[in-house]
């Protein structure tokens, strides 16, 4: 994956591109050839004159550049595109918002992955990390911004849910397995905290008889009856549910330690076996304790992937997961960048450039 350099780029877009996986380094200056190589540089109206454009590719010309043109009350910004392809630049129009930005990334890089996938998949980096409860607070701050979202347990092995519900997995199953599922089995789903929630299975030894085609099918029939599929994945790497999930979810969260690193080695390692690169992650540290041997950047240093947020350790609250102020106002952000990214929302901030 190609480092993203930029130049002109304000915070909130920088970060909505880190919470989705990439490496972006902001500069204050062009960065020099040598330092930019075949990388991705994106620049702005507001630091760089189109003059400078041809002078700028000619000196990177391995690197592939993006302008993005801010200028408003301009007529006939034609005439500034046309000046980018004819230097080989990507032209990104006045108005565009994060999302075309993001677009034209995935474009440069051939991404595979759809951008406007809906799956968030959770992993953890042991059992009993707090995946299932990490989930749960994302699942109900999405569903705050106004949007249906769906909450799966799919941690087969440990499934983490409340024991005797009406509704689970493996109650569910025979129309899984059939292929069956009607609209009307929305209505089947627990509902709390304003999202929909099939807990995982209550029979521990049926997980070992699903095959990844009911996995893929279940998926598919939640995406299509939410806005946003929030799915538990869980932290053993033996499930078709797993398997599947780390591989079509279009944002990847692993809840993890400090303590962890030699766990997110091997998930990382595992990862690999998949084509699926450390990048592609974004951390969580749950449980964060300021006696922790490793800090979260050394961590995220070793590991590849950028630390999304700490969630301090809130004694005798092991479970319940209570956000203070900080860490609720920190998530939103963090769930409006994936919103962002999946194309359900656009960036309305029209000023504040490093604000």
């Amino acid at each position: 994956m190609k480092t993203i350099f930029t130049n002109g780029l304000d915070q909130i877009t920088v970060n909505t591109l880190r919470n989705i996986g990439y490496t972006v380094i902001p500069q204050n200056i062009i960065p020099s050839s040598e330092q930019l190589q075949d990388n991705i540089l994106i620049l702005t109206s507001e630091v760089v004159d189109i003059q400078n454009l041809s002078t700028i590719k000619s000196e990177n010309k391995e690197a592939e550049v993006i302008y993005w043109y801010l200028k408003k009350g301009v007529r006939g910004y034609q005439a500034i595109h046309a000046i980018c392809e004819l230097n080989g630049v990507y032209f990104v129009p006045p108005r565009a918002t994060t999302a075309n930005l993001i677009e034209k990334i995935k474009y440069i890089l051939e991404e595979d992955n759809e951008l406007n996938g809906n799956l968030i998949g959770f992993f953890g980096s042991a059992p009993g990390v707090g995946c299932t409860s990490n989930a749960k607070i994302f699942s109900k701050r999405i569903a705050a911004k106004g949007k249906k979202v769906i909450l799966l347990g799919l941690d087969l092995y440990d499934p983490g849910n409340e024991r005797q519900t009406s509704i689970s997995l493996d109650l569910l199953r025979p129309r899984i397995t059939g292929k069956l599922l009607q609209a009307e089995d929305i209505n089947l789903l627990l509902k709390q905290d304003g999202y929909l929630y099939l807990p995982g299975n209550h029979d521990t030894l049926s997980a070992l008889d699903y095959h990844e085609d009911e996995i893929e099918y279940l998926l598919s029939w939640c995406k299509e009856h939410a806005d946003v599929v929030v799915a538990d994945f869980g932290s053993i790497a033996e499930s078709a549910a797993w398997y599947v999930g780390i591989q079509i979810s279009s944002l990847r969260m692993i809840v993890t330690h400090l303590r962890h690193e030699y766990r997110l080695k091997q998930f990382m390692e595992l990862a690999k076996q998949l084509s699926i690169y450390p990048h592609e992650f974004s951390l969580i540290i749950n449980r964060s304790n300021v006696v922790d041997v490793v800090t979260p950047k050394a961590l995220a240093m070793q590991i590849g992937s950028e630390v999304l947020i700490e969630i301090p350790q809130y004694p005798n609250y092991p479970e319940n997961l209570p956000l203070g102020k900080k860490e609720t106002i920190r998530i939103d952000e963090i769930v409006d960048g994936f919103l962002i990214a999946l194309g359900l929302a656009e960036n309305k901030q029209k000023k504040g450039f490093f604000s």
